[in-house]
């Protein structure tokens, strides 16, 4: 029983930062903070 307890433990921590990282990448999608790395389509690539 206790190597279940730290496999729930390790998968809920890995589940936590899986979903801020989409929720992270989603956020920035839905700002326009993203490059799809065809420059010729987009004014604000590598603005400086």
């Amino acid at each position: 029983m206790p190597g279940m307890f730290g496999y729930v433990i390790v998968t809920a921590v890995l589940a936590i930062v899986v979903a801020l990282a989409v929720r992270s990448l989603w956020k920035d999608h839905k700002s326009g903070g993203h490059c799809n790395g065809d420059c010729s389509k987009c004014g604000s690539c590598h603005k400086k």
